[in-house]
């Protein structure tokens, strides 16, 4: 058993095909085929079944799917780490943050990050707050950055609080909910609301809607104009609103599950050396959360 068939049994089971995944990997149907059966024959027993024109995992496929697919994440983990303990830092780097924070920061820290360290190349890419452990965790991106919801021990990724977010309930100040005292979960569960939706496997109770009638959007931002338009109502980062509830524009919501605190983390692969431009850019979000 190598890492190679590990990886052409991976993407044959993502894709259903030997013919795709071939394409996918730029190699030959019948390498990528022999590559499947000698990992078939190391471990005595058969990975796929044909069913029409597509391959499908059998159970036995199914059963080593997931450590499969972590010992590749785990072998491009060791290969980034050793490279970056020797010195030689990406020359590359991909970061993952979501919109809890204001955009003006953001454009402000991207391009102080970028004159200051001017031999990295930087790519910033905006992602659901529910995303950002896993983008880490399968190495879509080197590090990332946002609220924390996920709440559990990933041995496969390495979270740095930088301070605490509070998470707002709320509403346009013309909702019917602004007006009431105290907001009973019945009369909340009947509202509209806003939620956050994402594209990670695994469920996260955080960000499960309150509401029985809700829309999903993958930004804060999508979440606050729904809320601003529409008689909806949400939970938002108080950076991201605090201008509109000065202006009363926005109300928060008299309810239990009106203020709450969250983590603000860099997210990072375990083991993995920090960038100094992430030491830096982190530093710079918590001087931000501090002095807010």
């Amino acid at each position: 058993m190598n890492l190679t068939q590990i990886e052409a049994f991976c993407t044959v089971a993502d894709t259903g095909s030997v013919s795709e995944a071939a394409r996918q990997l730029e190699c030959n149907r019948t390498r990528l085929s022999m590559a499947i059966k000698a990992l078939e024959k190391d471990l005595d027993v058969e990975l796929f079944v044909r069913s029409g024109n597509n391959l499908v995992l059998s159970e036995a496929g199914k059963a080593i799917y997931k450590d499969s697919h972590n010992l590749l994440v785990t072998a491009a983990r060791i290969r980034k780490t050793c490279t970056q303990v020797s010195g030689k830092f990406n020359a590359e780097v991909w970061i993952a943050r979501d919109d809890s924070l204001p955009d003006d920061l953001w454009q402000d820290l991207s391009h102080k990050l970028n004159n200051r360290f001017p031999a990295t190349a930087f790519n910033i890419v905006l992602a659901s707050s529910g995303d950002l452990a896993n983008l880490v965790a399968t190495s879509q991106v080197d590090f990332a950055f946002g609220v924390d919801y996920e709440r559990i021990n990933d041995p496969h990724i390495t979270f740095q609080p930088l301070g605490k977010i509070r998470l707002m309930s709320v509403c346009r100040s013309s909702n019917p909910l602004a007006k009431l005292r105290r907001v009973s979960d019945e009369e909340l569960r009947n509202a509209m609301q806003a939620v956050m939706v994402y594209l990670n496997e695994k469920d996260n109770p955080e960000l499960q809607p309150f509401s029985l009638r809700h829309i999903g959007f993958s930004s804060f931002d999508y979440m606050l104009n729904t809320i601003l338009e529409e008689d909806a109502w949400g939970v938002l980062p108080e950076p991201l609103i605090r201008h509109l509830l000065r202006k009363q524009e926005l109300a928060v919501i008299k309810h239990t599950y009106g203020l709450t605190q969250e983590d603000y983390c860099m997210f990072s692969s375990a083991g993995m050396a920090e960038h100094p431009g992430m030491s830096w850019l982190a530093d710079k979000l918590n001087e931000f959360l501090f002095d807010f």
